[in-house]
């Protein structure tokens, strides 16, 4: 059968395994989507700063505005080729910042990525004609234990689709328990099913209390949601010789929540599917708390960032008080501190659960539980949440940059004796790991990554003077547009689809090709780009096949959940040329579109276009200017952006810890003056943010 894509919020990886599958994907960025940082809190002691430098004068910045599809300008009568690629900065560069990257910093932060709509796809994609209707009776008599039905279940490690048989044992005030009958599986008795019924049960009402109502009565009319425990070996790649070695604890697919129509491996039900070998175990009632978390989520915010949609499932565990997993987890972020939060990794996802945790544990601490049930259930992503939470009640931080700066801290002095309540966390976790700088002078040469800092204990005594150099740009891609400043980047963002459009004229031609470079960096087989065409207006859209496109082996597209026969995916070192024939639309007004479209969790770079040309009608755009695009998630940006530096200084007074933040100058560069100590030194906290880009940033310290 044809095998379309399950999107998932979570392959929940427990007990012998610390890392994270997925179905069709299990956040990153996006961005947490602060445009400035906040100005340093005078309520608290600043260290002694020096008078203030000059800085470069620099133009003022570019303002972009709207373009609709018939605003374009005049194509020169013959093509003299295209620009010469615009220039490398080193490292830590202290180049100033031009006004076409601040340009494109603030298009990065203004253009966030629309949602995925999945029946607009398959309108678009999929010859659905008309939205369905979704208006199920509601049900009143649960289903009779006995009941057989065949569900479709991923094996998340090779992405590949089954329906296996199921038997539904058990039933709860709120949830169903199906059995697969497949080999492998436990063979429940009757008092584990009526504790784990009254495990969730309680899950139910604890879980719905601090982060939301999940979809009730949901796609099916019915308001118990099915809990359906598969065999390892249709979850996993392994024999029944080696069940055992699957890791996969859980997962909740999204795309049971859409109709069949829409998708045709929906399971049209609120549910999610728990790996049956565990029943009967307390790892299994811990992960049923994590994996409701992310059906709750579903409800209110399918593309918020990876911390906030993992973390906030480890803090219901937490909650529902399975603490050591978040804990362990916690601790294992703790000990390698400089990970960008605004990311997810194909591999070790350990780390990046316990980052997660840590920071939503540390938000729930300081909204407490009302305000967080308001962060969890609002629309908006991450940050952006908290900027609108600061803005509408009485707390005491400006935003979501403010309450990051503060949780860094936090990560140092949470269990430090006088440390002030707003920088709690909680029993268990240790503190950041901080390297230790002894002897003074000493220069560090060092990167951070972004939303991430790395942590100095100035351990010699004495009086000490630390220069603080910061690179003035971030690069967003591996690689910098192909010729001039600019290019066609899609913003990064989870369950997303980005889009940029244009009318073309092809209608005085016989023949036309479409070429453009074009640099991919995609999760192989989960997310996907295409190139399409529409002839009804934007209706519906025909998918173009390029040279270099992806799709002709399995691994581009496992599951079939792709829109497409050829498409891009995976992770391409370099640009490629791409070339297209569009003689089929010869004599016609046709719509172009360059599409992205990404699942639930773990993004990377992307995709980006440049040098687009269709030479018949004298048509080439360099993205150095706007040519009658409509971008939606799309931006037109320079291969660097602005890179903003945050420094902060802890001292203790009386053994107790006070923060201060830095002022950096807009050179980036900052003079810190304090005294060490090798009894209780100060802390140098050193931390990075520019949006979109996964890439480090390079900065130095000069201790004198």
């Amino acid at each position: 059968m044809k095998k379309t894509s399950f999107f998932v919020l979570l392959l929940a990886v427990l007990l012998l395994v610390a890392a994270c599958g997925k179905a069709d994907a299990p956040t990153p960025t996006p961005f947490p989507a602060t445009a400035v940082p906040p100005a340093p809190n005078t309520a608290v002691p600043q260290p002694t700063q020096p008078p203030p430098t000059d800085v470069p004068t620099e133009e003022p910045a570019a303002t972009d505005t709207a373009v609709t599809p018939t605003d374009i300008p005049e194509q020169p009568d013959k093509f003299n080729g295209w620009p010469a690629p615009a220039k490398t900065y080193d490292p830590l560069s202290r180049t100033p910042v031009s006004a076409a990257e601040r340009a494109a910093l603030a298009a990065l932060i203004a253009q966030y990525p629309p949602d995925r709509d999945d029946t607009a796809l398959a309108l678009a994609y999929k010859g659905l004609a008309a939205p369905p209707e979704i208006n199920p009776d509601l049900v009143t008599e649960p289903l009779p234990v006995g009941t057989r039905e065949n569900l479709n279940i991923l094996k998340y490690d090779v992405n590949t689709v089954s329906s296996p048989e199921f038997v539904l044992e058990f039933v709860s005030d709120h949830a169903y328990f199906w059995f697969d009958t497949s080999p492998g599986n436990v063979e429940p008795v009757q008092a584990d099913l009526e504790r784990a019924g009254a495990a969730f049960d309680e899950i139910y009402e604890r879980n719905t209390a601090v982060f939301g109502q999940e979809n009730n009565p949901g796609i099916d009319g019915d308001p118990r949601i099915h809990i359906v425990n598969a065999s390892p070996i249709n979850l996993c790649d392994v024999s029944l010789a080696n069940a055992q070695a699957c890791g996969l604890g859980g997962y909740f697919g999204s795309s049971d929540i859409l109709p069949q129509s829409v998708d045709d491996q929906s399971n049209e039900r609120e549910m999610f599917i728990m790996n049956g070998a565990l029943f009967g175990s307390e790892a299994y009632i811990d992960i049923l708390s994590h994996e409701f978390r992310h059906m709750i989520e579903s409800a209110y915010d399918a593309n918020d960032w990876d911390w906030e949609v993992e973390g906030s499932a480890m803090l219901a565990e937490d909650l529902n008080g399975f603490s050591g997993d978040p804990i362990s987890r916690g601790n294992r972020f703790l000990a390698s501190p400089d990970q960008q939060l605004n990311r997810w990794v194909d591999g070790d996802t350990t780390p990046y659960y316990g980052q997660g945790y840590v920071i939503n544990r540390y938000i729930y601490n300081r909204l407490g539980p009302e305000l967080y049930k308001v962060f969890a259930t609002h629309p908006d992503e991450g940050f952006t949440a908290l900027d609108d939470i600061a803005a509408n009640n009485d707390v005491d931080f400006s935003g979501g940059m403010d309450l990051w700066l503060d949780w860094l801290a936090a990560l140092a002095i949470h269990n430090a004796e006088g440390a002030p309540e707003k920088y709690a966390l909680r029993d268990g976790l240790g503190t950041a790991l901080a390297r230790s700088i002894k002897e003074y002078p000493a220069t560090v040469e060092a990167d951070v990554n972004q939303f991430a800092a790395d942590y100095y204990k100035l351990a010699g005594d004495g009086e000490v003077t630390i220069n603080f150099t910061g690179s003035n740009h971030a690069q967003l891609l591996p690689v910098l547009p192909t010729s001039g400043e600019h290019m066609w980047l899609a913003n990064r963002a989870n369950y997303s689809n980005v889009r940029l459009t244009r009318a073309v004229d092809l209608s005085d031609v016989d023949s036309a090709t479409l070429t453009y470079d074009v640099f991919r960096d995609i999760e192989q087989g989960y997310d996907f780009a295409y190139v399409s065409v529409s002839t009804d207006g934007g209706q519906t859209w025909q998918p173009l096949v390029g040279e270099a496109m992806d799709g002709d082996v399995f691994e581009d597209n496992p599951s079939g959940s792709a829109l497409a026969e050829r498409f891009y995916t995976g992770r391409g070192r370099d640009w490629t040329q791409e070339i297209i024939d569009l003689t089929p639309y010869a004599g016609q007004e046709i719509q172009l579109r360059f599409e992205y479209v990404t699942d639930p969790i773990l993004t990377f770079g992307g995709i980006a276009f440049d040098n687009i040309a269709i030479p018949e009608i004298n048509y080439y755009d360099d993205a150095e200017t706007d040519t009658g695009w409509t971008a939606e998630g799309f931006v037109r940006a320079t291969g660097y952006v602005p890179q903003e530096w945050f420094v902060q200084l802890i001292i203790f007074e009386d053994g107790a810890p006070v923060v201060m933040r830095v002022a950096v100058a807009t050179d980036n560069t900052a003079v810190i003056q304090t005294t060490g100590s090798s009894e209780n030194p100060p802390i140098l906290i050193i931390a990075a943010a520019a949006p979109m880009t996964l890439r480090p940033s390079a900065y130095q310290l000069d201790f004198q």
